[in-house]
């Protein structure tokens, strides 16, 4: 039975995973019962990218004990490519953004009533109530890429970065516009929905480090705002088309 409380009767959750082989049995598990707990119809979408441990056997025998579980292996490490992948896989109406260790039975339930007015809703840990228990340096990082994004893009988003959940209609007028990959596709995604009038709610987060992560973050930073800034000149082209119509 559907619970009158939720504005969606259907959800898919995409999880790109990287070399997840210690933590992934536990937190598939953790998430599935979290899903099976909203008595709605769901999938679970394994993403994974370019890994060299057990991860994609782990997450094939989940997938056969389990048939909401699905499973997609790309060749390359690519955070980015497998969220656009999974993003384009998914058939429900809201399609929610988690990580295998950062994911909310509390955001996903907000996020089943966002209203309809809002195009998507994000984590945010920049808000004042948000509780952002990482590492100094992954804080500073987080504050620095708002920053220029704020910048560079003129967004009014805290922060793009994190748990999310998009309407499928969003995603399918914007996907394919994007051409960012690796570490700003979900920005980017999120800032073409705002730029085109869709309006993206923000709640608090709360976030606790489970494990180092995965990815490098003197790696990330150089590589982030590279990124970031092949963004703005995209945009500054695509500006340039708009206005000579």
């Amino acid at each position: 039975m559907m619970n009158s409380n939720y504005t969606f009767k259907s959800f898919s959750i995409v999880i790109p995973i990287y070399n997840e082989e210690e933590i992934l049995l536990e937190s598939v598990n953790a998430i599935t019962s979290i899903c099976e707990r909203t008595l709605l119809p769901y999938e679970l979408l394994l993403i994974e990218n370019g890994s060299t441990d057990k991860t994609i056997t782990i997450a094939q025998s989940l997938s056969k004990k389990n048939n909401t579980i699905k499973v997609l292996s790309l060749h390359d490490a690519n955070y980015g490519s497998a969220l656009k992948h999974g993003f384009n896989l998914a058939s429900n109406e809201l399609i929610v953004a988690f990580d295998i260790d950062y994911y909310s039975e509390t955001f996903l339930k907000t996020a089943l009533q966002l209203d309809k007015d809002f195009a998507a809703i994000t984590a945010s840990k920049r808000l004042q109530t948000s509780k952002d228990a990482r590492r100094l340096i992954r804080r500073i990082a987080t504050n620095a890429f708002v920053y220029i994004l704020k910048i560079l893009f003129r967004t009014s988003l805290s922060d793009t970065h994190g748990m999310k959940a998009i309407r499928k209609t969003e995603i399918e007028k914007y996907i394919e516009q994007v051409v960012s990959t690796q570490d700003i596709f979900d920005t980017e995604l999120l800032i073409r929905i705002e730029r085109s009038g869709g309006r993206v709610k923000e709640v608090p987060a709360k976030i606790n480090e489970i494990r180092p992560s995965v990815s490098l973050i003197y790696e990330r930073i150089p590589r982030t705002l590279k990124s970031l800034i092949k963004l703005r000149y995209i945009f500054y082209k695509e500006s340039l088309k708009t206005k000579n119509l």
